[in-house]
């Protein structure tokens, strides 16, 4: 090909797709100009980041000990499962060529996975809809709150986004294939069977969306299906057991993995902001995209009328419901329903560019009137709740939280703008409509001079039962669109004068009384200045009495400082009161160990004793038969090699059974293998007069030996 040929092709190419190209930059820009969290959260984030640090400095071979790691240690349980193999290859790729290997090198990763996702929005758009529905469909995609959001994070959840959709891509270009021989179909099977290993790869809850897309499948195309497509389904499953299998080389493991993903279905903080009513994610994608919601619900009305007028609608209808079912009894967190987000945009284009407005389907520009104003309101929300108030994980609580719609302390607003606004809005558009009836009515229908007989001429041309056009209708799209402009951003400008905004006025709410632990006050601060949320959280705590805001706002700390002494001692103390003691367990042992670095023995003490007493709750230390709990405290000792651990469990049986001859014996050597053989010393003589006393001449010796030492 020579260089004129190639140029010509880049210029028709450029030609054709220039408004796509156009969505796509103006979607990366946004998305590379958000990219600018500065600490990841020590969450799932912090986990990536160690598991890709070790693959990448070990190589992939040292998967089966990155399993290993996650089946032995009882702190990996919340984490991120080694199931998502998929995931982790493409992060240890990416740090390959970035020396740093952080947080940022994932979040680009998520960046750039947020650009791939406006282009197969378009593509899935233009293969089940029109071209013009894709358009629209990548227009609105671009300033999706969610996507948006994950975009920034070094998480996996845009990346899944993306893979989700170049599989339903790829599904839908298989089931539209009219080519009957198997041997011409080869390469849209494997291209599906591959994108879709990759998806279940890269997140394992895609199982869930996995039989949606099958379901929706079978609904809209199933005159089309072929026995190989039917059994094609079975493929992916298969080959991300297999790669799951060439990796980490543990088939159990695999099975044991899976196990604790359910199980983490349960764990507190699921139970705590996941659960909810079945039409919970509903409520959660409305309040971040309520203009598409909108427009989606249009969709599904006429669809509704009319079931068999469109196949691709249909398919994302059924795809919806499907999906909305299987995760009806699911935790419910936006992160894991963001593959919604594009199909939902997708029902929105097609009403947009099918939907009978004002009598008849418009064209393209006419969509200018509804993404004008959902991008406005869409950036403001995302802005409001992820830039501002800087939330992590979008669960509805926190979202709700970022936008004023829950009582925080110390809130103000300002004086409510609101309803000069609204009527100032409401008396401009109705001066406008009556304007724009009078200038319709009085004008010509043209500006050169005709003659009666022209007129007459030009009217017996014109058929009988057509309506005539209105004058002005070339300003019909003009003139709403400024109308749906002007109201949208006038209210955009109300609710921004009326949010409640964090800090309280001036002088506001300082810190409680007394704080358990004048090591966890925060700093104080001069009059009028904005509370941090260190403050906000004591003043969550101990003035409100709501612990679960009072462990929002700890986190937020801890999420800029992983290390901040107070802001573990607090959480950890709002855990408890909030009724979630297995959150704060790792908190208070990683307080301890804290104390002891600064010579904090009174704070030690408390949280060792705050861990002891978790243990005896969580474990039934106050039963009779202490044989289960001793179980769990040798496993710790001799398995887990977790010595402080072990020593809750010794001492909660002691509590219960003083005179306990193993508890006795073994909480001293866990003392002593945890550096603390001042602790340990008496237990070791009351060991001894225990051994003398029954004739036990081994574990006398034993104890007379570690009595001969120094303490």
């Amino acid at each position: 090909m020579t260089a004129r040929s190639l140029g010509a092709a880049l210029v028709k190419f450029v030609r054709a797709y220039a408004v796509l190209l156009g969505i796509v930059g103006l979607g990366a820009a946004l998305r590379i100009g958000w990219n600018d969290v500065a600490t990841y959260a020590p969450a799932d984030e912090a986990y990536y980041v160690s598991a890709t640090q070790f693959l990448e400095r070990e190589g992939l071979s040292a998967y089966p000990r990155l399993v290993a790691a996650h089946l032995e240690r009882a702190d990996l349980a919340a984490s991120p499962t080694p199931l998502r193999w998929g995931y982790f290859v493409m992060t240890t790729l990416a740090c390959a060529g970035d020396a740093a290997c952080g947080g940022r090198t994932l979040a680009w990763l998520s960046t750039i996975a947020g650009v791939v996702s406006i282009v197969f929005t378009y593509l899935v758009g233009a293969r089940l809809l029109s071209p013009r529905a894709g358009l629209v469909a990548a227009a609105l995609t671009v300033t999706s709150p969610l996507q948006l959001a994950l975009s920034r994070r070094a998480l996996q959840d845009e990346v899944y986004c993306a893979v989700f959709l170049a599989a339903s891509w790829a599904l839908v270009r298989l089931a539209q294939d009219e080519r009957e021989s198997l041997g011409e179909r080869w390469r849209p099977m494997a291209l599906f069977a591959g994108l879709a290993t990759l998806a279940f790869a890269v997140k394992e809850a895609f199982a869930f969306p996995y039989a949606a897309l099958a379901a929706a499948t079978v609904l809209a195309f199933r005159a089309r299906l072929r026995t190989a497509d039917a059994l094609l389904f079975l493929v992916p499953p298969a080959l991300f057991f297999g790669g799951f299998l060439f990796l980490g080389r543990d088939a159990s493991a695999f099975f044991e993995l899976v196990r604790l993903t359910r199980a983490s279905f349960l764990d507190a903080y699921g139970i705590q902001y996941q659960s909810g009513p079945p039409h919970r994610p509903l409520v959660d994608l409305f309040v971040l995209a309520p203009i598409v919601c909108v427009l989606g619900a249009f969709a599904l009305a006429r669809l509704a009328e009319r079931p068999r007028e469109n196949r691709g609608a249909l398919w994302l209808a059924s795809f919806l419901f499907v999906s909305l079912a299987a995760f009806a009894g699911l935790p419910k967190n936006l992160r894991f329903l963001v593959v919604l987000d594009p199909i939902l945009r997708l029902l929105a284009a097609w009403a947009i560019v099918s939907f009978p407005w004002a009598g008849r389907a418009r064209g393209a520009g006419f969509a200018a009137v509804f993404l004008i104003p959902s991008a406005v309101l869409e950036l403001a929300l995302f802005h409001e709740t992820f830039v501002t108030f800087r939330t992590y994980d979008p669960t509805t609580y926190d979202v709700l939280r970022a936008l004023g719609a829950l009582p925080g302390p110390a809130a103000r607003a300002s004086s409510s703008a609101f309803p000069l606004v609204f009527f100032a809005a409401l008396g401009a558009l109705l001066v406008g409509l009556v304007v724009r009836r009078k200038v319709a009515v009085t004008e010509t229908p043209t500006n050169e001079e005709t003659t009666d007989e022209q007129a007459a001429e030009k009217t017996a041309a014109k058929p009988a039962a057509r309506a005539p056009k209105p004058a002005g209708g070339s300003g019909f799209a003009a003139f709403w669109l400024a109308a749906v402009v002007v109201a949208v951003l006038s209210t955009f400008i109300a609710w921004k004068a009326s949010i409640p905004i964090p800090g309280g006025k001036p002088g506001g709410v300082g810190l409680p009384a007394a704080a358990p632990n004048p090591r966890a006050a925060a700093p104080t601060r001069s009059p009028g200045a904005p509370a941090d949320p260190m403050t906000l959280g004591l003043d969550a705590l101990y003035t409100r009495n709501d612990p679960v805001l009072a462990a929002a706002r700890f986190r937020e700390v801890l999420a800029e400082n992983p290390d901040h002494y107070g802001a573990t001692y607090q959480l950890a103390t709002a855990l408890e009161q909030a009724g979630d003691p297995r959150g704060a367990r790792p908190l208070w042992a990683k307080m301890a160990t804290m104390a002891d670095a600064l010579g904090d023995t009174q704070t030690a003490e408390h949280a060792r004793a705050r861990m002891a007493a978790i243990d005896e709750r969580q474990n039934g230390l106050a039963l009779d038969d202490p044989t289960a709990s001793m179980q769990l405290g040798l496993d710790a000792l001799y398995n887990r090699k977790n010595p402080e651990a072990a020593a809750a469990h010794f001492r909660a049986v002691l509590a219960h059974h003083p005179d306990h001859y193993g508890a006795t014996f073994q909480l001293a050597t866990a003392l002593d293998q945890a550096g603390r053989p001042a602790e340990a010393r008496p237990l070791w003589t009351k060991m001894l007069g225990m051994a003398e006393g029954i004739g036990d001449t081994k574990t006398a010796e034993a104890a007379r030996a570690r009595l001969a030492k120094n303490p």
